[in-house]
């Protein structure tokens, strides 16, 4: 079970911003897409970018990813 002190991943901020630079990509791509849905999925890309971006700022400022080692039992 998970408690307050656990650490969280240790390459979860790594990860957060590599998906968000991804998603990032395809949103440009969904932009400059012919098709006709393009400009929606590309907002849809972009806010799943956006919401990554935002979980890596938030797990930098996080206390645990100090590296923190914990212990597990």
């Amino acid at each position: 079970m998970l408690t307050p002190g656990a650490a969280f991943a240790k390459y979860s901020k790594i990860l957060c911003w590599g998906v968000s630079f991804i998603l990032l990509l395809l949103a440009l791509l969904s932009f400059t897409s012919e098709t006709d849905n393009g400009m929606i999925v590309g907002f849809l890309w972009l806010a799943g970018a956006f919401a990554f971006a935002i979980s890596a700022i938030y797990l930098s400022k996080s206390p645990q990813s100090e590296g923190d080692t914990g212990s597990s039992e």
